[in-house]
C-alpha cells in the first residue's frame, strides 16, 4: 500500500517536533500537523512564558536593593503592556525556531487541528486527508496523580488553577 507520509505526527510541542526531525534523519518522509503554535505548551502556554514573568517581577526588588547601596532611582513602576510586547516578540522568535528546524530538516507542515480517521489516516480541520504508515499523537498530557501515599499533595495545572480561584475569591 502507497502512504502519503512513512510518519504523519500530530502536535508541534517539543515531542512532536523532535520526533519529526528524527525521522526525518532516517530518511522517512515526515509530515505534522499543530493546531495552534509551534512549541507546545512548555514554550507558548507554560514554562516560558512563567520564566519570563518571574524574572520581570524581580527587578523592583533590585532597585531596592540598589538604592540601599546608594544609587539615587526614581520610584518604579510596572506596566503590562510593554512587557506583553516583549514577551510575545521572545515567543515568536521561539515558534520560528521550532518552525525553520522543521522546515530545514524537509518536514512538511500544517497549520491545523488534526485527527485520526482509521489507523493511517489523518484528517485535517479543512476535510483534507493524508495517509501515513505510521500516525504519532505527540498532544501532551494531562497531570494524573499516582496510586501512592500523599499522592494528593502533588501540585498539577488543575490544582494550581483550583487554587488561583480559591485565592481570587477571597
Amino acid at each position: 500500500m502507497a502512504f502519503d507520509y512513512d510518519l504523519f505526527v500530530i502536535g508541534g510541542g517539543s515531542g512532536g517536533v523532535r520526533a519529526a526531525r528524527t525521522a526525518t534523519a532516517t530518511g522517512a518522509s515526515v509530515a505534522l500537523a499543530e493546531e495552534s503554535r509551534m512549541g507546545g505548551t512548555c514554550v507558548i502556554r507554560g514554562c516560558v512564558p512563567k520564566k519570563l514573568m518571574v524574572y520581570a517581577s524581580g527587578y523592583g526588588e533590585v532597585l531596592d536593593e540598589a538604592r540601599a547601596y546608594g544609587w539615587e532611582i526614581g520610584e518604579g513602576r510596572f506596566d503590562w503592556r510593554p512587557f506583553r510586547q516583549k514577551l510575545h516578540a521572545e515567543l515568536d522568535r521561539l515558534e520560528g525556531v521550532y518552525r525553520r528546524l522543521l522546515d530545514g530538516s524537509g518536514v512538511e507542515m500544517f497549520d491545523a487541528r488534526a485527527r485520526i480517521a482509521d489507523p493511517h489516516t489523518v484528517e485535517l480541520s479543512d476535510g483534507t486527508r493524508k495517509t501515513a504508515k505510521h500516525i504519532l499523537v505527540a498532544t501532551g498530557g494531562r497531570p494524573v496523580r499516582p496510586d501512592m501515599t500523599n499522592a494528593h499533595l502533588a501540585w498539577s495545572r488543575t490544582t494550581s488553577s483550583i487554587w488561583r480561584r480559591c485565592r481570587s475569591r477571597s
